[in-house]
Parts: structure tokens; C-alpha cells; sequence
């Protein structure tokens, strides 16, 4: 049974990017840290969720997140894993956010095992614009 591990991380962290197939940078997206009612709050919460979900831009992320792993599975033997990375700027909102929508949409295949991991969910949150820029 093939696997597929969607990776999220922060940019701003001091950690080397996840090892992946692809990596995906949604950096461009609105940061919900911009908004006080939010900075605090991490991709669990529903709030950051929908003000996520509702940036202009984020549901083709999700979109390309999905047939990009579509497509990288359809070339991996059967027994394969593969990882794809999207990154922001810290790893605690945008980037699981949409990790996890895409793990969810993907994961009623059943010839699939599909795994979210969020790397920098749980590290402090970074000052503001840490991580924001592209390397």
C-alpha cells in the first residue's frame, strides 16, 4: 500500500527543509499572525482554519497540494512513500492548515495510507515577518 506523508513547516525555523518529493511555499498567503484575534492560535484552532481557508488564493493551494500528490503517486511503486512539503513562514498556521485539508481530501482512498505531520506547529511563535521571505 502506497503512503502519502504531507509534510507542513515553518521557513523561520532553523531546521533544514523536510526531505520531499515536492515542496510547496504558501507563503504568499495572508498570514493569519497579522491578525491580534489570531497570532496566539495555531492551525488546530477552527478560527485560523476558516480565516485560512478564506484568503484569496487558498483553496487553489489546496488544489495544487492535492493533484501534485496525485500525480507524484501515480509515478511511486505501489509500496512507496511519498512526502510532500508545504511551508509558510512559521509552521503554524497556513501551512498545516492546508496540510491537513489536503490529508483529509485524500484520505478516503483505500489503496492509501495518508499521514499529516506538522514539524513546527508546537515550536513559539516567531516575531512578525520571520520567515516570510524567500530564500
Amino acid at each position: 500500500m502506497a503512503q502519502l506523508r504531507i509534510v507542513s513547516f515553518g521557513y523561520g525555523h532553523p531546521k533544514p527543509r523536510p526531505s520531499a518529493a515536492l515542496i510547496l511555499d504558501v507563503r504568499h498567503l495572508t498570514d493569519p499572525y497579522l491578525d491580534p484575534a489570531l497570532r496566539d492560535l495555531d492551525a488546530r484552532d477552527p478560527r485560523v482554519q476558516r480565516a485560512v481557508m478564506r484568503t484569496p488564493g487558498a483553496q487553489a493551494a489546496l488544489a495544487a497540494i492535492v493533484t501534485a500528490s496525485y500525480a507524484l503517486l501515480a509515478q511511486a511503486a505501489p509500496d512507496a512513500t511519498v512526502t510532500v512539503a508545504v511551508g509558510c513562514g512559521g509552521g503554524r498556521h497556513r501551512a498545516p492548515v492546508l496540510a491537513s485539508k489536503a490529508a483529509a481530501q485524500m484520505d478516503h482512498l483505500d489503496e492509501l495510507r495518508v499521514q499529516a505531520v506538522h514539524r513546527d506547529l508546537d515550536e513559539e511563535l516567531l516575531p512578525a515577518g520571520a520567515g516570510n521571505t524567500a530564500a
